[in-house]
């Protein structure tokens, strides 16, 4: 069976002012992030991310997030799950004193109603200061699917890039994403949506080294998409990893496998 483990963060931008150190991960400690979501999903896999070059071509599912906070977690099930625990990073929003981590996920491709294939998740840092999400932004309120909305999840210090990966369906080398509910036909609920992720050290962040650890294991049919329409979506998801210790040294150009978790995935459709 693979294991996976998580792996994250830094690329340095080069403004004209310094800038404050990201947010350090502890090492050798299991971590829960929470995140929070404004998506579109489209099951013709005709999207196309606005102003963000590493997300070409069409897709059926992008979005931008936040991780509104940071826990020092709990093993529940050994290799297999993650709690919560005390908060060691909140997100206390424009104007406050911790900065934000917020990101971009895209690339996804649906492969069926509760399937999808590919994605790619890209993690940023804003210093206190120049931390511009909001509530009403993350509510779907005051930002729109467009580019000055991606500018905005994507204009800070560069921390880690991870890509989805197989192993959430036993024997099923494609799928990388798996739900219990069909997110483009819902008025108004809530799903679960699960899936890992491998951390690209290809292209290395400020976290690549903190979640380069190995500690998830992996359970090694897909179906036809069908025509429909965009949907607008909100969630609230988290995400789980064992950190690496110091002893645990990427190799340059390798994947590293994670886990990466959307449990408990409220879909909320959004009116336009």
């Amino acid at each position: 069976m693979k294991r996976i483990v998580l792996t994250a963060l830094v690329v340095l931008s080069i403004t004209g002012t310094a800038a404050a150190a990201p947010f350090v991960l502890p090492l050798g400690v299991p971590i829960y992030m929470q995140f929070n979501n404004i998506e579109q999903v489209n099951n013709t896999n005709t999207l196309v991310v606005p102003g963000y070059a590493p997300a070409t071509g069409t897709q059926g599912n992008w979005g931008v997030f936040n991780i509104s906070s940071i826990q020092a977690g709990a093993v529940a099930v050994a290799n297999t799950e993650i709690s919560g625990g005390p908060v060691i990073f909140a997100d206390d929003g424009p104007g406050g004193s911790q900065g934000q981590v917020t990101g971009i996920f895209y690339g996804i491709q649906v492969t069926g109603p509760t399937t999808a294939t590919g994605g790619t998740i890209d993690f940023y840092w804003h210093d206190a200061g120049s931390d511009t999400i909001s509530a009403a932004c993350l509510a779907g309120t005051t930002c729109a699917p467009n580019a000055a909305t991606v500018g905005q999840f994507t204009s800070g210090t560069f921390l880690a890039r991870l890509n989805l990966a197989s192993g959430v369906l036993p024997l099923d080398a494609i799928t990388t994403i798996s739900s219990n509910i069909d997110p483009t036909t819902i008025g108004g609920g809530e799903g679960r949506a699960d899936g890992f992720a491998n951390v690209n050290v290809g292209a290395p962040g400020a976290w690549t080294f903190a979640l380069n650890g190995d500690w998830f294991i992996t359970r090694d049919s897909p179906t036809n998409a069908t025509a429909g329409t965009t949907i607008g979506l909100r969630s609230n998801d988290p995400a789980r990893v064992f950190t690496a210790t110091p002893a645990v040294i990427p190799e340059p150009g390798t994947l590293t496998l994670l886990g990466f978790g959307l449990g408990g995935l409220a879909w909320l459709r959004r009116k336009k």
